[in-house]
């Protein structure tokens, strides 16, 4: 950030805090609920989360309710994709990559001859129900 002219801010430092301690992306008002007896406000939290979106530190993450969340960018966490729960929008990580090399180079190449269209990367989300929401 120093390097683009910013600061660290109270309030981007905490927004920080808060998803380098938790192990899933968590919406802005999680993040408040988070940051709860921090000096905080909401305006800053959307600020500090979009700012940080802006220079690459954090990715955003939609879920199956359609609810942003954000999470460290993979530079901090390694590549990985989520299960979403379509019934309480809950996310969960799910370390590593599922695509096997055969499988997403078989998919890149489709893409490109289908769509002249290279990949660069890609994000898997898979859908279902968690467990809390299968049990009830």
């Amino acid at each position: 950030m120093a390097s683009r002219g910013l600061r660290l801010t109270g309030p981007r430092q905490a927004v920080v805090d808060v998803l380098v301690e938790q192990a899933t992306p968590l919406s802005v008002a999680e993040i408040r609920d988070h940051l709860k007896g921090r000096r905080a406000n909401l305006v800053s939290i959307y600020r500090a989360v979009n700012l940080l979106c802006g220079l690459g530190l954090f990715r955003v993450v939609d879920t199956a309710k359609g609810k942003q969340r954000f999470e460290l960018a993979e530079q901090f966490t390694g590549h990985h994709h989520h299960l979403v729960c379509e019934v309480c929008g809950s996310v969960e990580d799910l370390d590593g990559c599922l695509l096997e090399d055969d499988a997403l180079n078989a998919i890149r190449q489709r893409v490109r001859r289908l769509r002249n269209f290279r990949l660069t990367g890609h994000d898997l989300k898979l859908v279902g129900v968690c467990r809390q929401c299968d049990a009830g």
